[in-house]
Parts: C-alpha cells; structure tokens; sequence
C-alpha cells in the first residue's frame, strides 16, 4: 500500500514539475454542468444510468407491482410505490413495502387513531420512498408490495416510479452517534 502511495506521489510530482524545455500550458476551462442527471463514473465502464420507463413495470396483482432494471445499470434512483385502498369497517390498516432484488428497502403502514381516523367509505392512499444506488451486471426486479385490513385494495394494485438521480460521487456513508458524556 505504501508502494502504491509512493508511486502515485512521485508520478504526481513528475506531472507537475516542469521541465525546462517544456513550455507552459494552460488548462482548458471547466465544461458547464450538465443539466441532465449525471451517470456513472468512468470506474464503471460500461454501465449506464437508463431511465427505467413504464414500460419496465407491471402490475402482477392488487397486491404486487414490478419493474425490472436492464443488466449494466449503475447510478442512483429514487423508488416511488403507493396503495389506494377504501376502508370498510372501523380499525382499517394499510401496509407497503419495496425490494430491490433480495434486500428490503422499508416498509409503511398507516394506523388511523383518533388524531388521523379512516372512516368506513374513505379511500386512502399510502406512499413509500427508498433512494437506492445501484451497480449491477444482471437484471435487477424492484417490487412493490401491498397489504391492507378491513378495506378494500385498488383493483389496479400498488403503483411502482423508478426515477434517475443525479450521480453525487458518494459510494457508502453510514453515520452512528458515539456515547455522549
């Protein structure tokens, strides 16, 4: 390791020294920043950042919703499901998940109590978000899953919106709050 820092302190030295016949260049100013969210970094060759359409996704049933993300995708997304349902009787509860692949990325559920009450008649609607970065050589399933009691599921079953996010460099961040004296 310390090989490799070595090697890349003395090949940065080595760029940056200029030697006395080598004239002086100036560098080209910065590109603009583009509009459109950015892909993945050149590290991934290869793989792109595709918008991932209502084309890709499917309704199996009142409870599930699917979209599938093209093999050689890599970038950030945001993942967008709901659940309509309409209560029928007192005490009604919705509950709604995402997976991406094999990993569970949160659920919701709504418990009306006296603040928030779900009447009898009344459809509500649940939504949940996950933010995900993907990096994937195989077709990746995103599922929506939908649970209710004492109501009634949208025939058209939960939606599923996976939308592109701009690429922010940032791999993995994990925070945790050491004890407090």
């Amino acid at each position: 390791m310390r090989t490799l820092i070595l090697a890349a302190a003395i090949a940065t030295m080595g760029a940056t020294a200029p030697a006395a016949q080598t004239p002086t260049v100036r560098p080209a100013a910065a590109p603009a920043a583009p509009s459109e969210p950015l892909g993945p970094p050149r590290a991934f060759v290869g793989y792109t950042q595709p918008d991932i359409g209502a084309g890709a996704c499917r309704t199996i049933s009142a409870v599930q919703t699917s979209c599938v993300i093209p093999a050689m995708t890599a970038g950030r997304y945001l993942i967008e499901a709901s659940g309509v349902s309409t209560a029928n009787a007192a005490g009604a509860v919705q509950r709604l998940g995402i997976v991406v692949g094999a990993t569970s990325c949160g659920t919701a559920d709504r418990r009306p109590n006296a603040d928030h009450p779900w009447p009898p008649g009344t459809a509500k609607t649940i939504r949940l978000q996950c933010e995900v970065e993907i990096l994937t050589d195989r077709p990746l399933t995103v599922l929506a899953v939908y649970a209710d009691d004492k109501a009634t599921k949208a025939v058209t079953g939960p939606t599923l919106v996976i939308r592109r996010l701009p690429w922010d460099g940032v791999v993995s961040a994990r925070a945790s709050s050491p004890r407090q004296d």
